[in-house]
């Protein structure tokens, strides 16, 4: 679990560089996206097999920085494993969608702590996988 919770708050650094993962709570004081906020976008407009665009640009900026950073070391065990070949990014992102759905206690957490988990839950590696 430490593990996880590092290469997450490692993701979650990338990802305030290369997407909106915060919220702007006042002028002077910036939070990270929760799940409920996250949650709330995923579902505006959304339908199964239908997810909406600023979901899955969330989703996919998540996987792209995670998986960079697992590439970039080796040695570090994968937090999830997801073949492209096999799974579409709307797929993953509507399983994403009903984790979180699935979390209504774990809502006000980091959005990015929580598609990590729900990533790790969902697309589990096996000796098999990649």
């Amino acid at each position: 679990m430490k593990k996880l919770t590092h290469c997450l708050s490692m993701a979650a650094l990338l990802l305030l560089n290369t997407t909106m993962i915060y919220a702007q709570e006042s002028a002077e004081e910036e939070e990270f996206l929760t799940g409920r906020e996250l949650l709330q976008g995923c579902e505006e407009g959304a339908a199964p097999g239908a997810p909406n665009q600023y979901c899955m640009q969330y989703v996919f900026g998540f996987v792209q920085t995670v998986v960079a950073l697992q590439t970039s070391d080796p040695s570090q065990p994968q937090l999830f494993c997801i073949d492209p070949n096999q799974i579409g990014l709307q797929e993953v992102t509507d399983n994403v969608t009903r984790w979180l759905r699935n979390q209504p206690d774990r809502l006000d957490e980091e959005a990015y702590v929580l598609v990590g988990q729900s990533l790790a839950t969902e697309y589990p590696c096996s000796s098999a996988a990649f």
